[in-house]
C-alpha cells in the first residue's frame, strides 16, 4: 500500500507503508548508524520523533528484545530505504514489520533516504508531517 511523507517545504516522498497503518505528524530526524536499529527505536531520546535510517537495508537481524534500550518503542514513525524480507539472527523473536505493528508505529520503506537526509540536514526547521 502506498504512503507519503509530506514535508513542510512541499517535498513529497512516496513509499510503501510498513508497520501500523495510521497517519501521524512529527519531527523527523536521521540516524546514520550501520547497525543498532533496535536500540535506536527503543531509545527514549527519540521520543515522539520520526526516524530516518540512512543505512540502506534495515531489519536484517530482526527484533531482539534483549537489545532494547528501554521497555517500549519511542520512535513515532520510521523511514527506511529497504526493509529486509527475513530476519537472519538466531536470537530474533520478530520481524521489523511485526514489531512496528505490535507497537502501533507507522513507517515507510522504498523511499530515497539519502535525499531526505540531505533535506533534513540542510533544513533550519525540522518539523515535518508524516501523512498518507
Amino acid at each position: 500500500m502506498e504512503g507519503y511523507l509530506v514535508l513542510e517545504n512541499g517535498e513529497i516522498f512516496e513509499g510503501e507503508r510498513i508497520g501500523f497503518n495510521t497517519d501521524t505528524a512529527c519531527e523527523v530526524v536521521f540516524n546514520t548508524a550501520m547497525a543498532g536499529y533496535i536500540e535506536t527505536f527503543t531509545d527514549p531520546s527519540y521520543a515522539g520523533q520520526g526516524i530516518v535510517m540512512t543505512y540502506p537495508l534495515i531489519g536484517n537481524y530482526g527484533i531482539i528484545p534483549e537489545d532494547y534500550e528501554s521497555e517500549g518503542i519511542y520512535a513515532k514513525a520510521v523511514f527506511i530505504h529497504e526493509m529486509a524480507e527475513f530476519e537472519s539472527n538466531f536470537r530474533a523473536k520478530s520481524t521489523l514489520d511485526k514489531f512496528l505493528r505490535d507497537y502501533r508505529i507507522p513507517g515507510l520503506t522504498n523511499i530515497n533516504t539519502r535525499k531526505l537526509t540531505k533535506i533534513l540536514r540542510d533544513s533550519r526547521n525540522n518539523e515535518r508531517i508524516f501523512n498518507f
